[in-house]
């Protein structure tokens, strides 16, 4: 309900003439019948309306649109209406008679924490920033960030659309590892996207909380509802930043914003709505959005490192009887030729594997202090002697063929 309509209720008020020519000029009830044609029968009727009774047209198509798209069925006693998508369930019917057990519900608190309100907050001071930056200024999102970083009792943030994940990480720090109160409220038709980009990291609903703009009702049982267009971040009691600048990746690189950065007693003001916004949002429930699952993602074969082959393994890939048995290359009635060349192929060959052998390094732990003190390290040294007697003997052979 107006306020010149709440003023109308009171006998003793007297009502000033007024016309659209003055700037007092707010309520028109020809707008409100000419609305609630809109809402009742449709586009059609209400350009009719206006046309018959000399109505300015005050609608621009956009604002018929959204008016259009967002009347919904105003019945808060049906199911379908408590079932709804973004608010706090849990399962009691409303009541509209006046019974404190089934009609009055439990006002939200900042139960997490809040500063205690002074009654002067010092000397109103106040800087504009621009996007693009002006005059060499900082960036607003960084100016954002700071005042983020810089927060030492609480956060409390209202607004339309909030998915830039730098800074709600940014929030995530102050709240965890700070020990900072973190509220966000949010403009309900923005809440699915908040959730989207963020919903990983999210615990539950209760620190998140959504609101919608001011509500036209109809006599028809239908109403309208506003947007949330408010946006400020309200910090520790003593700064406040209020603009343009909504917290999404285009606005901080593509759109062209302006936000106000107040300290003192005009903080105030941003103190009292938040406040009185909280008690008006309803409590995000987590279990009713319907999130689209993300796709797993997809693991890349990586390439395994080739292992080279242990010292007992060489040694036998370079005994003769294993190397004339898998290349097949000495038969006892083969040509003297042919076996001569199998034998220098085959003495080549281990020539080649014992050298490799002796300048592969051996791998020993940077901890070992005495052999005695490990028993791998005894293990490790006795394999090593063994490798290089096999070694010798391998050489000794070599020289006799």
């Amino acid at each position: 309900m107006a306020l010149s309509q709440v003023q109308c209720l009171d006998d003793n008020h007297i009502n000033l003439r007024t016309n659209e020519s003055k700037p007092e000029f707010f309520y028109s009830e020809e707008h409100r019948l000419a609305l609630e044609t809109l809402i009742h029968d449709g586009q059609d009727a209400y350009e009719d309306y206006i046309q018959t009774n000399n109505i300015r047209c005050f609608l621009s198509d956009l604002e018929l649109e959204s008016i259009l798209n967002t009347v919904e069925v105003y019945s808060p006693g049906s199911p379908d209406y408590n079932a709804e998508l973004l608010g706090d369930s849990d399962g009691e019917e409303i009541s509209l008679q006046y019974w404190p057990d089934r009609s009055d519900r439990s006002i939200p608190l900042l139960d997490i924490g809040w500063p205690d309100r002074a009654s002067y907050r010092g000397v109103t001071r106040v800087q504009v920033y621009t996007q693009p930056p002006y005059e060499g200024q900082s960036h607003i999102k960084e100016v954002v960030r700071k005042m983020i970083s810089q927060a030492q009792k609480v956060i409390a943030i209202a607004m339309d659309l909030f998915t830039d994940i730098d800074i709600f990480k940014d929030l995530l720090d102050a709240s965890y590892k700070r020990k900072v109160s973190v509220y966000i409220m949010l403009e309900t038709t923005g809440v699915k996207h908040f959730l989207r980009m963020h919903h990983r990291n999210l615990v539950d609903g209760k620190q998140v909380r959504s609101i919608r703009g001011a509500e036209f009702f109809s006599r028809s049982s239908k109403r309208v509802c506003g947007s949330q267009s408010q946006k400020f971040m309200f910090i520790d009691g003593d700064k406040a930043v209020s603009g343009s600048y909504s917290f999404t990746w285009s606005a901080s690189r593509l759109d062209r914003n302006l936000i106000t950065v107040l300290t003192g007693q005009a903080v105030d003001t941003f103190d009292s709505l938040f406040q009185d916004m909280y008690v008006m949002s309803n409590g995000v429930c987590l279990s009713k959005i319907n999130l689209s699952s993300e796709p797993e993602p997809e693991f890349l074969p990586q390439a395994v490192p080739t292992l080279l082959p242990s010292a007992t393994t060489a040694l036998k890939l370079i005994n003769p009887k294993y190397t004339l048995v898998s290349n097949c290359a000495f038969t006892t009635n083969g040509p003297v030729s042919d076996q001569t060349r199998a034998k220098n192929s085959t003495s080549k060959n281990q020539t080649e594997v014992i050298k490799q052998i002796k300048d592969t390094p051996v791998v020993q732990s940077e901890n070992l202090i005495s052999p005695l003190e490990k028993p791998e390290t005894v293990h490790v040294l006795a394999c090593n002697k063994v490798h290089k007697e096999e070694l010798c003997v391998m050489e000794k052979e070599l020289d006799s063929i």
